[in-house]
């Protein structure tokens, strides 16, 4: 099983002239739960063991031991526990410009740069009894291990490995022609715009009517668009973000629990509490505690 350590979520680029970083994500008791979110890298996920939700663009999947999940560039996409169980998951993130995309050859020409504007897309799963598995499965492992060990060279290879394996994608029909309508269009822009917005503004108060207003859209029809598309409703994403931002204020601020709630958006200690208890099953206070031990 591959050893890289328990690492943070999002680790920025070490070098942006070698755009990588390695993700490793436990998720337990009901935590972490990965927002909607999208980057312009290129996400290969690797599931040692249980199972998550994953949400990409309109897709809704569990994910299996041994899955090997293709996210593209700029796709939406999120992660979600079930329930309290238990999931581990290693990802490699890494931008089309470490393997040529903006070298104007014939590599990147037809492959490459249809791929970061939307006009090909993965399938999002490889399963173990599927074409190409064992072959694609060790070319992720290895460049994994070369992107974390960081050895003498590493960058020759970990884009060789990286290439190769974006080879095997296409050698074994692992990509496919994405087909975009005005209509979808429209509709994604919509989704990142009132996303952008909300994690720019959490910590004012936000209304219903004021979110769809961003959208020119009726309150009611805003709240079922959201639902839809995203699985939740808008104010529990919203609560979710809040308590996201919590987390971080609890574990690396001296702020008081009031000071974070209010710091936050919550104007009511009693409610941040009890959400707070809800998301992460215990108070606020206590996961400080637990954290800083």
């Amino acid at each position: 099983m591959l050893n890289l350590g328990k690492l943070h979520k999002n680790i920025p680029y070490k070098n942006d002239l070698t755009p990588y970083s390695i993700t490793r994500t436990i998720m337990e008791e009901g935590q972490p739960d990965i927002l909607f979110h999208w980057h312009t890298d290129m996400e290969v996920v690797y599931v040692h063991e249980g199972q998550a939700q994953f949400h990409i663009d309109n897709d809704y999947f569990n994910s299996e031991k041994g899955d090997i999940i293709l996210i593209r560039p700029n796709a939406l996409h999120s992660i979600h526990p079930i329930g309290r169980n238990y999931h581990f998951m290693d990802a490699i993130n890494f931008h089309l410009d470490l393997l040529g995309y903006s070298t104007l050859d014939y590599a990147s020409i037809n492959y490459l740069q249809p791929l970061y504007n939307g006009q090909l897309d993965f399938d999002r799963v490889i399963k173990p009894h599927q074409q190409g598995y064992t072959e694609i499965r060790q070319l992720l492992i290895e460049a994994m291990e070369i992107g974390y060990n960081r050895e003498n060279f590493f960058e020759l290879e970990l884009k060789s490995k990286l290439l190769s394996l974006l080879g095997l994608l296409f050698k074994h029909g692992y990509v496919h022609s994405k087909e975009q309508t005005r209509d979808a269009y429209r509709r994604e822009e919509k989704i990142r715009t009132i996303i952008d917005y909300i994690n720019a503004h959490y910590q004012e108060e936000l209304t219903i009517d004021h979110l769809a207003s961003l959208c020119n859209y009726s309150p009611t029809y805003f709240m079922n668009f959201f639902k839809k598309n995203l699985g939740v409703s808008c104010m529990d994403y919203l609560i979710s973000y809040r308590l996201r931002k919590a987390t971080e204020l609890l574990q690396h601020s001296s702020l008081s629990i009031l000071e974070i709630a209010s710091e936050i958006g919550f104007t009511n200690l009693s409610n941040f509490n009890r959400q707070f208890k809800k998301a992460y099953y215990m108070t606020p206070s206590h996961y400080r505690e637990e954290k800083r031990s």
